[in-house]
């Protein structure tokens, strides 16, 4: 599968990847955000998809915990204003913060469903492993209940994902996995390091929001509360940070941003709110 070079020019991809006026590589991202799209283009636009995310994601927030806080970070995010443009762009970050919040729906009001939750939100997105050490802070758990959410989690997400990645091991690498490395600095991009590079400088070394990122894991993991409204906050604090320091970084990678903040809101307690009893998922 090849799609046409709708730029009219190659500065967006790196030496390769377009020959003939079209990419040499497929669909970008895990199959799952190619699943969920196929309901909106069975509709006759993918976009349906992605506002029914959108929609599905602020009931979440809004139920996660209930009370004034989930409504307004529901509200919030479906009023977000680039909300408009993300959605007009087609970009699948609304299916990301879908599975955040459902994710910590979960944890808050049904805990059975989270490996599973758990299992979809790891395989929606390439970058999604850094949310793989913050699980320890969404729910308490121990020994072999901590086993049980990783194992149903891992099998969620390759049921979802090896049927697709099977079909063409050597294509699905390259499109989701290799492609990132070859993908030059962009200096339009929404990130500090574009602008210093904008003032002059030589494109810095690729390991720098690794790095940064690995010390706000540690970070959270040291302070931040064990609650699925400090697992959320510090998503967002872990891929903000990521995101602005990257050589790509764009306006639909701050709405995940927004959206997993909203989320954390959306999670946290207020005096007097009804909350649900804390339980947690089967070993």
């Amino acid at each position: 599968m090849t799609f046409p070079n709708i730029y009219g020019h190659t500065r967006f991809y790196g030496e390769g990847l377009v020959e003939g006026g079209r990419l040499t590589f497929g669909f970008p991202y895990p199959p799952l955000s190619l699943l969920l799209a196929l309901p909106g283009k069975l509709l006759g636009d993918p976009r349906y998809a992605q506002l029914g995310a959108m929609t599905l994601a602020a009931a979440f927030m809004a139920w996660a915990r209930g009370g004034r806080l989930g409504a307004g970070a529901a509200a919030l995010y479906l009023l977000m204003p680039r909300g408009f443009f993300v959605l007009e762009q087609s970009w699948t970050e609304p299916f990301l913060v879908l599975l955040l919040s459902a994710t910590v729906f979960c944890a808050c009001r049904f805990p059975r469903a989270l490996p599973y939750a758990v299992g979809l939100l790891l395989a929606s997105k390439q970058y999604s492993v850094f949310i793989v050490p913050l699980l320890l802070l969404l729910v308490p758990l121990r020994g072999r209940e901590a086993w049980g959410l990783l194992w149903r989690a891992a099998v969620t997400a390759a049921v979802v994902s090896l049927p697709l990645a099977l079909w063409d091991v050597g294509a699905f690498l390259r499109s989701v996995v290799t492609l990132q490395v070859h993908q030059p600095f962009r200096t339009d991009a929404l990130s500090y390091l574009a602008w210093w590079v904008s003032q002059g400088h030589a494109p810095p070394p690729i390991w720098i929001p690794f790095v940064a990122v690995l010390g706000v894991l540690g970070l959270a993991l040291w302070r931040a509360p064990r609650t699925p409204a400090g697992f959320a906050a510090s998503v967002a604090l872990a891929y903000v940070t990521f995101f602005a320091l990257n050589k790509q970084a764009f306006c639909n990678y701050y709405f995940f941003v927004v959206g997993a903040l909203c989320v954390a809101v959306a999670a946290a307690r207020l005096p007097g709110d009804s909350v649900a009893p804390e339980r947690h998922p089967a070993a």
